[in-house]
Protein backbone atom coordinates (compact mmCIF):
# COMPACT_ATOMS: atom_id res chain seq x y z
CA UNK A 1 0.00 0.00 0.00
CA UNK A 2 1.11 3.45 -0.67
CA UNK A 3 4.36 4.53 -2.66
CA UNK A 4 7.10 1.99 -2.52
CA UNK A 5 11.17 2.78 -2.43
CA UNK A 6 13.03 -0.71 -3.81
CA UNK A 7 16.55 -1.45 -4.02
CA UNK A 8 16.82 -3.81 -6.85
CA UNK A 9 19.90 -5.79 -7.29
CA UNK A 10 20.39 -7.87 -10.79
CA UNK A 11 22.70 -10.79 -11.33
CA UNK A 12 23.42 -12.39 -14.49
CA UNK A 13 24.64 -15.53 -12.51
CA UNK A 14 23.18 -17.73 -9.76
CA UNK A 15 22.30 -16.62 -6.20
CA UNK A 16 23.34 -19.03 -3.73
CA UNK A 17 23.75 -19.60 -0.01
CA UNK A 18 27.33 -18.85 1.16
CA UNK A 19 29.21 -22.12 1.65
CA UNK A 20 30.28 -21.84 5.14
CA UNK A 21 26.73 -22.10 5.93
CA UNK A 22 26.25 -25.09 3.96
CA UNK A 23 26.70 -29.00 4.84
CA UNK A 24 28.00 -31.28 1.81
CA UNK A 25 24.76 -31.88 0.82
CA UNK A 26 23.62 -28.39 0.49
CA UNK A 27 21.83 -28.39 3.37
CA UNK A 28 21.91 -24.91 5.14
CA UNK A 29 23.71 -26.01 9.21
CA UNK A 30 22.66 -24.80 12.22
CA UNK A 31 24.93 -22.03 12.98
CA UNK A 32 23.51 -20.53 9.81
CA UNK A 33 21.76 -17.01 10.42
CA UNK A 34 18.90 -18.70 8.42
CA UNK A 35 17.18 -21.79 7.21
CA UNK A 36 15.13 -22.93 4.49
CA UNK A 37 12.34 -22.76 6.29
CA UNK A 38 12.33 -18.75 5.72
CA UNK A 39 12.34 -18.89 1.89
CA UNK A 40 9.23 -18.76 0.77
CA UNK A 41 8.27 -20.17 -2.52
CA UNK A 42 5.13 -19.52 -4.01
CA UNK A 43 1.81 -20.66 -2.09
CA UNK A 44 -0.63 -19.48 -4.98
CA UNK A 45 -1.07 -18.98 -9.00
CA UNK A 46 -3.09 -16.29 -10.06
CA UNK A 47 -4.45 -16.99 -13.45
CA UNK A 48 -5.43 -14.23 -16.09
CA UNK A 49 -7.95 -15.83 -18.54
CA UNK A 50 -7.76 -13.06 -21.23
CA UNK A 51 -7.02 -11.86 -24.40
CA UNK A 52 -5.39 -8.65 -26.16
CA UNK A 53 -2.67 -7.64 -26.63
CA UNK A 54 -0.08 -7.92 -23.79
CA UNK A 55 3.66 -5.93 -24.20
CA UNK A 56 6.65 -8.68 -22.07
CA UNK A 57 9.79 -6.95 -21.74
CA UNK A 58 12.26 -9.98 -22.06
CA UNK A 59 16.18 -9.43 -21.19
CA UNK A 60 18.97 -11.04 -23.41
CA UNK A 61 22.49 -9.96 -22.64
CA UNK A 62 22.51 -6.51 -22.11
CA UNK A 63 19.68 -5.20 -24.01
CA UNK A 64 15.93 -5.22 -23.34
CA UNK A 65 13.49 -7.01 -26.12
CA UNK A 66 9.50 -6.05 -26.49
CA UNK A 67 7.33 -8.98 -27.30
CA UNK A 68 3.79 -8.88 -27.35
CA UNK A 69 1.38 -11.52 -26.88
CA UNK A 70 -2.08 -12.38 -28.06
CA UNK A 71 -2.96 -13.49 -24.41
CA UNK A 72 -2.49 -12.50 -20.77
CA UNK A 73 1.51 -13.79 -19.88
CA UNK A 74 -0.20 -15.47 -16.76
CA UNK A 75 -2.70 -17.33 -18.80
CA UNK A 76 -1.74 -20.75 -17.19
CA UNK A 77 -2.85 -24.10 -15.44
CA UNK A 78 0.40 -24.63 -13.51
CA UNK A 79 3.91 -24.39 -12.89
CA UNK A 80 6.15 -27.15 -13.67
CA UNK A 81 10.61 -26.71 -13.25
CA UNK A 82 12.56 -25.77 -10.67
CA UNK A 83 12.83 -21.67 -11.32
CA UNK A 84 10.10 -19.98 -9.52
CA UNK A 85 9.80 -16.73 -7.86
CA UNK A 86 10.75 -16.57 -4.08
CA UNK A 87 11.33 -14.33 -1.45
CA UNK A 88 13.14 -13.78 2.22
CA UNK A 89 12.33 -10.95 4.38
CA UNK A 90 15.53 -9.71 5.90
CA UNK A 91 14.02 -9.83 9.42
CA UNK A 92 14.56 -13.45 9.17
CA UNK A 93 18.41 -13.01 9.23
CA UNK A 94 19.64 -14.15 12.84
CA UNK A 95 22.59 -11.69 13.60
CA UNK A 96 25.58 -13.32 14.40
CA UNK A 97 27.51 -11.54 17.16
CA UNK A 98 30.90 -11.66 19.79
CA UNK A 99 32.67 -10.25 22.65
CA UNK A 100 34.43 -8.32 20.30
CA UNK A 101 33.68 -6.72 17.35
CA UNK A 102 32.53 -8.74 14.40
CA UNK A 103 33.59 -8.29 10.56
CA UNK A 104 31.57 -7.86 8.06
CA UNK A 105 31.35 -11.36 6.81
CA UNK A 106 29.15 -12.53 9.36
CA UNK A 107 26.26 -10.05 8.13
CA UNK A 108 26.65 -12.06 4.51
CA UNK A 109 23.11 -13.20 3.32
CA UNK A 110 24.10 -14.51 -0.47
CA UNK A 111 26.45 -15.46 -2.44
CA UNK A 112 26.40 -14.08 -5.89
CA UNK A 113 28.51 -13.98 -9.10
CA UNK A 114 30.90 -11.06 -8.44
CA UNK A 115 29.31 -9.56 -5.62
CA UNK A 116 28.04 -10.65 -1.90
CA UNK A 117 24.65 -9.17 -0.04
CA UNK A 118 24.96 -8.47 3.60
CA UNK A 119 22.43 -7.83 6.06
CA UNK A 120 22.50 -5.45 9.07
CA UNK A 121 19.88 -5.98 11.49
CA UNK A 122 18.90 -5.32 14.82
CA UNK A 123 21.15 -6.85 17.51
CA UNK A 124 23.01 -6.95 20.78
CA UNK A 125 26.64 -4.89 20.31
CA UNK A 126 29.86 -6.81 21.27
CA UNK A 127 29.44 -7.47 24.99
CA UNK A 128 33.12 -7.53 26.42
CA UNK A 129 33.82 -5.23 28.92
CA UNK A 130 36.24 -3.08 26.96
CA UNK A 131 34.81 -3.59 23.50
CA UNK A 132 34.28 -0.41 21.03
CA UNK A 133 31.25 -1.91 19.27
CA UNK A 134 32.06 0.62 16.14
CA UNK A 135 33.76 -0.84 13.59
CA UNK A 136 37.34 -0.24 13.08
CA UNK A 137 38.72 2.26 9.96
CA UNK A 138 39.59 -0.07 6.96
CA UNK A 139 39.88 -0.53 3.57
CA UNK A 140 38.33 -2.76 1.20
CA UNK A 141 41.06 -4.87 -0.79
CA UNK A 142 39.86 -5.40 -4.41
CA UNK A 143 35.88 -4.43 -3.53
CA UNK A 144 33.80 -1.95 -3.28
CA UNK A 145 31.39 -1.13 -0.80
CA UNK A 146 27.43 -0.12 -1.32
CA UNK A 147 25.55 0.16 1.77
CA UNK A 148 21.88 0.91 1.42
CA UNK A 149 20.13 1.89 4.57
CA UNK A 150 16.45 0.96 5.39
CA UNK A 151 16.41 3.67 8.44
CA UNK A 152 18.12 6.56 10.16
CA UNK A 153 19.88 4.36 12.41
CA UNK A 154 23.24 3.25 11.99
CA UNK A 155 26.54 3.09 14.38
CA UNK A 156 28.89 4.21 12.52
CA UNK A 157 27.15 6.87 10.08
CA UNK A 158 25.45 10.44 10.86
CA UNK A 159 23.23 12.45 8.98
CA UNK A 160 21.76 9.34 7.22
CA UNK A 161 18.09 8.98 6.45
CA UNK A 162 15.55 6.42 4.99
CA UNK A 163 16.79 5.13 1.17
CA UNK A 164 20.03 6.86 2.03
CA UNK A 165 22.95 5.32 -0.11
CA UNK A 166 26.79 5.17 0.09
CA UNK A 167 29.58 4.13 -1.40
CA UNK A 168 32.99 3.60 -0.72
CA UNK A 169 35.31 1.98 -3.57
CA UNK A 170 37.83 -0.07 -3.40
CA UNK A 171 41.15 1.04 -1.69
CA UNK A 172 39.65 4.43 0.11
CA UNK A 173 40.40 3.95 4.12
CA UNK A 174 37.25 4.49 5.77
CA UNK A 175 35.46 4.04 9.50
CA UNK A 176 33.54 5.36 11.77
CA UNK A 177 32.34 9.11 11.31
CA UNK A 178 34.15 11.40 14.00
CA UNK A 179 32.75 10.92 17.42
CA UNK A 180 30.65 7.58 15.90
CA UNK A 181 33.55 5.40 17.57
CA UNK A 182 33.18 7.28 21.10
CA UNK A 183 29.53 7.34 21.00
CA UNK A 184 29.09 3.69 20.87
CA UNK A 185 31.02 2.41 23.65
CA UNK A 186 28.85 1.58 26.68
CA UNK A 187 25.80 0.91 23.91
CA UNK A 188 24.31 -2.59 24.80
CA UNK A 189 22.07 -2.94 20.93
CA UNK A 190 21.13 -1.48 17.91
CA UNK A 191 18.16 -0.96 15.74
CA UNK A 192 19.98 -0.34 12.38
CA UNK A 193 18.53 -2.51 9.12
CA UNK A 194 20.43 -1.97 5.84
CA UNK A 195 21.48 -4.12 2.92
CA UNK A 196 25.25 -3.86 1.76
CA UNK A 197 26.05 -4.99 -1.40
CA UNK A 198 30.37 -5.63 -1.52
CA UNK A 199 31.07 -6.10 -5.18
CA UNK A 200 34.31 -7.77 -6.92
CA UNK A 201 34.40 -5.49 -9.80
CA UNK A 202 34.68 -1.73 -9.77
CA UNK A 203 31.20 -0.52 -9.53
CA UNK A 204 30.31 2.22 -12.15
CA UNK A 205 27.84 5.37 -11.37
CA UNK A 206 25.06 5.79 -13.56
CA UNK A 207 24.84 9.46 -14.95
CA UNK A 208 21.13 9.58 -13.36
CA UNK A 209 22.61 9.15 -10.07
CA UNK A 210 24.98 12.10 -9.77
CA UNK A 211 22.35 14.69 -9.17
CA UNK A 212 21.58 12.56 -5.88
CA UNK A 213 25.06 13.27 -4.91
CA UNK A 214 25.68 14.65 -1.81
CA UNK A 215 28.73 16.37 -2.46
CA UNK A 216 29.94 16.78 1.47
CA UNK A 217 30.03 13.27 2.30
CA UNK A 218 33.54 12.82 1.11
CA UNK A 219 34.08 15.65 3.83
CA UNK A 220 32.10 14.53 6.66
CA UNK A 221 35.21 12.52 8.48
CA UNK A 222 37.00 15.90 8.86
CA UNK A 223 37.27 17.52 12.29
CA UNK A 224 35.62 20.95 12.58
Amino acid sequence: PGDQILLVIESAGYVRTPSRYRNEHGQLLEHSPYCERDVRPPTSLPVHDERGEFPVLVKKGNALHRLVLDHHPCDVVGWDGYYYPWAFNIEDFEPITGRVHQPPPVHQTFDVDGFVVCSYVPRLFDYHPQSIPAPYNHSNVGSDEMLYYCNEEFMSRKGIEYGSITLHPDGLPHGPQPGKAEESVGKTRTNELAVMIDTFAPLTVAAPALPCEDASYARSWLEP
